[in-house]
């Protein structure tokens, strides 16, 4: 980014184009951003769809019933870029989040939420494991992370693409108090050092999943049935968190209808989530989703309700890790079971 006049004095280094930086191979600036002078990508991955956490108040956790308590948060799905920076010399985490804010407030983001340290929860790297989940169950990130919390700076910024889509833009910035363990490729390969800085961008551009299943047609629903007792489908869409179908599952529905009044009998309609948020929201959520798209075969394809029971298993029963997206992806699904 070009320097503007408009950065305070005392926030002397300037957002650039990096000129010796010594980042991890592979790995570049994203196009809408880029760094501040010096630093250098320690760390990177890109995924062409991807769900993206977002904070909007400080993580808190309940020991009476052990488990975190309800806070206001969102979630955005789309193309996401996350890149880890070594900022250079003695950059605070407020230097690192500001210069970041002054230039996406320029291009025309605002700010939704931003604090530090005890303002981001309540200790033991709880904000890091809500918002950040996959970072601790990631080599190097992990033990990154786990011994690097005391000192934290959080913003989210949201903006306009060209293409007049949202973009999320998070920073979390902390410093590296213990460079000493658990995650020695990171520290050899980029002179990590107590002291220094380093800022986790993630920036996400709304985009809708580019559609990668075709409509499993009424034959063969019948066929998986027949020879397994049940079948996965993964034309019925939900926006995240919701349970209302939409418009775009119809040709789904309507095989799933065909089949089932062809084979006749009962049929269970399960839902399943995937493992991202708490455990009983899920099972509720796959619930609702399950009542829905059994409502919806009653009420607009003519199916028996009473032919039809719903059940939400939530994160119970997933055919792939939920590791990464790709997994996460094949976990989230309608199934219809033969009773």
């Amino acid at each position: 980014m070009k320097s503007r006049l408009l950065l305070p004095a005392a926030l002397c280094v300037l957002l650039a184009s990096p000129l010796s930086a010594a980042d991890e191979p592979g790995a570049k600036d994203h196009p809408m951003l880029k760094r501040v002078t010096g630093s250098e990508i320690i760390w990177a991955k890109s995924a062409k769809f991807d769900e993206m956490k977002i904070a909007l108040e400080k993580i808190q956790y309940d020991y009476g019933t052990q488990a975190f308590k309800a806070t206001k948060q969102e979630s955005a799905e789309g193309a996401r870029t996350t890149l880890y920076y070594r900022l250079p010399g003695d950059v605070s985490t407020l230097e690192a989040n500001r210069q970041y804010e002054q230039e996406l407030k320029a291009a025309g983001f605002t700010v939704s939420f931003t604090a530090a340290n005890d303002e981001l929860d309540d200790g033991y790297n709880r904000f890091v494991e809500r918002i950040f989940p996959t970072a601790l169950k990631t080599e190097q990130l992990q033990y990154l992370h786990e011994f690097n919390h005391e000192e934290q700076r959080y913003s989210v910024l949201k903006g306009k693409a060209k293409n007049g889509g949202d973009v999320y833009v998070s920073l979390y910035a902390f410093v590296l108090k213990d460079v000493s363990t658990g995650f020695q490729k990171l520290v050899d390969n980029h002179k990590l050092a107590k002291g220094q800085t380093v800022v986790r961008v993630d920036i996400l551009e709304t985009t809708p999943m580019e559609a990668r299943m075709e409509v499993v047609k009424a034959a063969e629903i019948t066929s998986s049935i027949t020879t397994t007792g049940r079948i996965a489908i993964y034309g019925v869409h939900f926006d995240t968190d919701k349970a209302e179908i939409k418009p775009d599952s119809a040709d789904s529905l309507t095989e799933m209808a065909k089949a089932i009044k062809e084979g006749g009998g009962r049929y269970l309609i399960v839902g399943h989530t995937d493992n991202q948020g708490e455990y009983a929201h899920n099972q509720t959520l796959s619930m609702k989703r399950a009542a829905a798209v059994t409502a919806a075969l009653s009420s607009q394809y003519g199916i028996p309700s009473a032919s039809l029971v719903p059940v939400g298993v939530g994160m119970a029963a997933p055919v792939a890790p939920n590791t990464e997206e790709t997994g996460r992806a094949k976990n989230r699904r309608v199934e219809i079971v033969k009773m």
